[in-house]
């Protein structure tokens, strides 16, 4: 169960996001660390996700197919996973969701253990693993998933996964829908756009284990001083375009940072050794800083992310 759900988040974690909406900060709690959406519904349709989601179905999704017979392409819309961290993990996968893939999936999940199910409300639901193994720390991705998981396809059109009880009772109540703020106030930063593809963002802070909050390294130093950051990949005119925005604490780091990057590029824009179109990326990035906020954005073609990708 847990190399499958691993497995419909692997775009997210591969490049550099419910079908009928992209995700916006009023859509998630306050207490938000990280968070996941993608599209792959917009992906297949769409001019510019219709390569990447090629890549995505010759790298990820065959290989789900081959080993647990589940094709993505035809049962997935789309993924969304987020973590409280003091609550845990939730992965709300959206699409037709046959009962036969259903099965197969609870199937697989009690090959490797116990299946306990469970009622609420008079919906069903699934707990797999160990109860001494809950975790209710979803500060890193996955994570809580290790040893236990909460599992329901009581919500037509709809996986819903936890890594607490209470958060699966929650969902359920609310017919698979998520209690966001509602409002932007202490709200994670979400970047958004008309035909978004993937949106993501994390909360570094809530995130860094302790040997790392306590390091000295220049890595460290850079995530100590970041307050949120966040990705969006949106489809423009048949392009891809991508922006990154990172929130410092330290207006000086995020300045720091800006210049960094604008040295990079200006050492790689005219390197020999880099192919015309990588070049032309690197020439078109645009960075700017405001305060203590770095902004990163560029369009890159499709096909050249693909290539990217490939290599």
């Amino acid at each position: 169960m847990k190399k499958t759900a691993i497995g419909l988040i692997a775009l997210l974690s591969l490049l550099p996001l419910a079908v009928s909406a992209q995700v916006t900060s009023g859509d998630l709690p306050d207490d938000t660390v990280w968070y996941v959406h993608a599209d792959l519904g917009a992906m297949r349709s769409g001019e510019a996700g219709g390569s990447v989601y090629a890549w995505f179905e010759d790298e990820v999704a065959e290989d789900i197919r081959e080993d647990v017979g589940i094709d993505i392409s035809a049962e997935i819309d789309s993924v969304t996973a987020f973590a409280d961290g003091n609550k845990g993990t939730i992965v709300i996968v959206e699409g037709p969701l046959t009962k036969d893939t259903q099965d197969k999936l609870l199937a697989l999940a009690a090959a490797q253990g116990p299946v306990d199910p469970r009622e609420h409300d008079g919906k069903t639901f699934y707990f797999f693993g160990d109860e001494d193994d809950i975790d209710d720390n979803g500060d890193q991705p996955l994570e809580d998933f290790e040893g236990a998981v909460f599992v329901s396809f009581a919500v037509p059109g709809k996986a819903l996964l936890t890594g607490t009880e209470e958060q699966m009772r929650g969902l359920l109540d609310k017919g698979g829908e998520v209690a966001g703020t509602g409002s932007h106030g202490g709200a994670l930063l979400v970047l958004s756009a008309t035909k978004a593809l993937v949106q993501a963002g994390m909360q570094p802070e809530g995130m860094l284990d302790s040997d790392d909050a306590g390091g000295n390294d220049w890595e460290s130093n850079i995530v100590r001083n970041t307050k949120e950051a966040a990705l969006l990949l949106a489809d423009e005119s048949g392009r891809l375009a991508v922006e990154a925005q990172l929130v410092s604490h330290d207006p000086k780091m995020a300045e720091a940072l800006g210049g960094i990057v604008n040295g990079l590029i200006a050492l790689q824009a005219f390197n020999s050794e880099l192919g015309p179109d990588i070049q032309s990326l690197i020439r078109n990035t645009k960075i700017e800083v405001l305060e203590n906020v770095l902004s990163i954005s560029t369009v890159i073609d499709p096909d050249l992310l693909v290539s990217i990708l490939d290599n």
